[in-house]
């Protein structure tokens, strides 16, 4: 790499006018910025995190007191109520020492009542300054507890959370702990692209692989849920922080700046919601991009006292990888101005691209591999890149260049919506790039035929011929996205295999069957096709009684049929019940879904989706 970046400063600049000039500079400063992303990327990997994971009994028999605070504004009811229920069924060896206060921040009397119909603590605040930072700082005012909690009103903790959370505070010295984000629906990009069996979630690289690797170096960053913080700690460093919109990362940066130790637990302990649009996605991103630039023109962590040289380091590339969309634009449009306007970015011979360009590029490709272990590919990476990228330039250059005030807005969660669409208005920076760079490849095309002249040498075509393909396989996939399929379903369903026995309303009972998807409001169930049964009826789950309606039947085999069914008055015991076996099921026996991240499958299911 440093002989590639040697060649490519020393002997390619175009230095033949102005215009390209500044083209050339500005390639070079992109592939000089994701250099520098990819030392510290393997700095991180360099070495595995092999740091104890304590358990509860370290705490020789001194459980701290916890509170649980579950930070809400406008997220709807039943999404709410599953994270409140999941809550108040953690188990802990004193739970008289664990209380879940709801912090509604949009003083709603309907959250109010139903805080205290599942036997939460409320609290609401008047003054709305600061968002969600303000919020929690709100409780600590009204609350004693050791150790508090946070998470967002969709996340879900698993019942063991407290268990393989609460023993790392043995060490006095520990400050915050983290666990990842992860979401039990699909992402937009899993799901308006057919790809929920193939690829993961964008996030889980960073939240199970990057996210440990930073646990080396004390570095672990504090990412808005599923943490636990001692209050000394949030004490020392004045509450969480505010006065930006990622105020997340800022709390958990100065906490390590007062010398405080963190740790990354990645285990799969809570799960929420992904945004459910792409237009929400954007929204989401770009709101974590400017709040990174404004954590940095705050808090820059190169002027941070405390923290040492690495954490530095690490902070300051968390914020970099936000500027690296700017990056991703110049290599999108440096091939498109040259072969449209002939501005030139490079100025490099065929022979030089294939001694050093090449073996630089195909080495990061097989070393990225590698290192993600499968969970993603640089392929992969560069859809997700190249589909955001001109709405995260557009944010991270209005906050950095024109400090824009744009406000904490929550993701939208819970959405449902019959009809598809393509999202045209949001779609069109990716269309429009993709219209040129086709437009792009058809003058290569007609050159390569004479039907066009040319008075550039040949070799710049080959070379630029690659770069457009490349680009335009991931601007293709990357148009996909917007294609906003229809979200029938109020709640995702579980998959299990729970053997029942069904009766009728009355008591009789009818036959056995089994479960093999179910949520709060229903369940898909197997049972033998010659058997009668009314459309109303009672299953017995684990000796757990729950009325359920027919609302659908169809053939499995021969022998068997499917019924979809409705649960109906659902009391607090079957509701918490069915928490527990579905959003909040013990880590220890969930398992983590394995996805090949293969990108050549996309295409075909995205097509064999739409017929």
């Amino acid at each position: 790499m440093f002989s590639y970046l040697g060649w490519r400063i020393f002997y390619t600049l175009p230095l033949n006018g102005l215009i390209n000039s500044i083209f050339g500079i500005l390639l070079l400063i992109a592939e000089i910025g994701g250099f520098l992303l990819s030392i510290i990327f393997y700095i991180l990997f360099f070495k595995k995190n092999k740091k104890e994971k304590p358990v509860l009994n370290k705490l020789s028999g001194h459980y701290p007191t916890i509170d649980v605070y579950i930070a809400t504004y406008n997220e709807d009811e039943m999404i709410l109520k599953r994270s409140i229920v999941a809550a108040k069924k953690l188990r802990y060896p004193e739970k008289d020492k664990v209380n879940v206060y709801v912090l509604d921040d949009g003083s709603r009397e309907n959250v109010k009542i139903l805080a205290a119909r599942l036997g939460a603590l409320y609290i609401k605040r008047e003054n709305h300054e600061h968002a969600k930072a303000g919020n929690l700082n709100n409780a600590l005012q009204y609350t004693d507890g050791e150790l508090i909690v946070t998470l967002d009103a969709d996340m879900v903790v698993r019942t063991d959370f407290l268990e393989r959370t609460i023993g790392y505070f043995a060490d006095l010295n520990i400050g915050f702990i983290q666990s990842p984000q992860t979401f039990f629906n699909n992402d937009p990009y899993q799901f308006n692209l057919f790809s929920g069996d193939n690829i993961g979630n964008d996030q889980d690289f960073f939240m199970r692989n990057i996210e440990e690797q930073k646990d080396r170096f004390n570095a672990t960053m504090y990412i808005g849920s599923n943490a636990v913080f001692r209050r000394k700690a949030l004490e020392d460093i004045g509450g969480f922080s505010t006065g930006v919109i990622t105020e997340d990362m800022a709390t958990g940066m100065l906490i390590q700046s007062k010398g405080w130790q963190t740790r990354y637990v990645n285990e799969n302990l809570a799960s929420g919601l992904a945004p459910e649009t792409f237009g929400d996605l954007i929204k989401q991103r770009d709101r974590w991009a400017r709040g990174n630039i404004q954590v940095a023109r705050k808090w820059n962590p190169l002027r941070i006292k405390g923290l040492n040289a690495i954490q530095k380091v690490i902070y300051l590339d968390g914020i970099h990888y936000w500027i690296s969309s700017i990056y991703k634009m110049i290599y999108l449009l440096a091939p498109i101005a040259f072969l449209l306007f002939g501005f030139y970015s490079l100025n490099a011979s065929f022979q030089g691209i294939l001694f050093f360009w090449f073996p630089s590029f195909l080495s990061s490709q097989l070393a990225f591999n590698i290192v993600s272990e499968g969970r993603l590919t640089v392929l992969l990476t560069n859809i997700y890149e190249t589909a955001m990228a001109p709405y995260i330039s557009y944010a991270v250059i209005s906050e950095g260049v024109f400090k824009a005030k744009n406000k904490f807005v929550v993701t939208r969660k819970g959405l449902n919506f019959k009809k598809p669409y393509y999202n045209l208005k949001l779609a069109a920076p990716i269309l429009v790039l993709l219209a040129l760079s086709v437009i792009s490849l058809v003058k290569i095309l007609l050159i390569s035929n004479s039907v066009l002249s040319f008075n550039q040498p040949m070799n710049t075509i080959y070379i630029n011929l690659f770069w457009i393909i490349y680009n335009l396989f991931a601007l293709i996939l990357a148009s996909f996205i917007p294609f906003e399929r229809p979200r029938f379903r109020k709640a995702e369903r579980f998959a299990t295999n729970k053997n029942i026995q069904v009766f009728s309303i009355d008591g009789h009972r009818i036959c056995t069957g089994l479960i093999t998807n179910w949520n709060e409001i229903g369940a898909n169930i197997i049972v033998d096709k010659d058997i009668k049964i009314d459309k109303n009826i009672v299953l017995d789950i684990e000796n757990h009684k729950i009325s359920a309606q027919i609302s659908r039947l169809f053939p499995l085999n021969e022998k068997k049929i499917n019924l979809g069914l409705e649960f109906k008055n659902l009391s607090n015991k079957e509701y918490a019940y069915i928490i527990t076996q579905t959003y909040a099921l013990d880590s220890n026996k969930h398992v983590d879904p394995v996805y090949e991240s293969n990108i050549w499958k996309i295409i075909p299911a995205f097509i064999k989706g739409y017929r």
